[in-house]
């Protein structure tokens, strides 16, 4: 899967699957130092996701402060050619001067066993489907 870099910060794109409505998410920071994958609350609200009674409310702690999120279980997520199911990840705002759509964070990367190589800007899995 081809990384590409862009203003110094390096991003992918991942597809989710929400109540049987897929969506392809570009403008994905990888982020290494992100213990869990964040997503924009205005990226995904176009596919039904927002905070229900029940949402695990969650802090995102980082540079720029703390932030409150909430963690939604979703169908499947695919990251490159792995796939997994019932995968939960956090939605919340983003600062808009980023103009991201979420940080790709160790949550996924590990599930995924992903491999970063810098030097061809490329990363593969050595997973298949679960």
């Amino acid at each position: 899967m081809i990384i590409e870099l862009v203003d110094g910060l390096l991003q992918t794109t991942i597809k989710i699957n929400y109540k049987g409505q897929a969506l392809t998410i570009d403008k994905l920071v990888i982020d290494t130092g992100a213990s869990h994958t964040l997503l924009s609350a205005d990226a995904v609200a176009d596919i039904g996701v927002y905070f229900e009674n029940g949402d695990e409310i969650i802090s995102a702690i980082g540079i720029g402060g703390e932030e409150s999120c909430f963690r939604k279980a979703f169908d499947s997520v695919t990251l490159g050619n792995f796939q997994v199911g019932n995968f939960k990840l956090d939605v919340g705002a983003l600062h808009e001067k980023l103009e991201i759509n979420g940080l790709l964070g160790l949550d996924l990367l590990m599930a995924a066993n992903i491999v970063l190589d810098l030097s061809e800007l490329v990363m593969y899995t050595t997973k298949g489907k679960s």
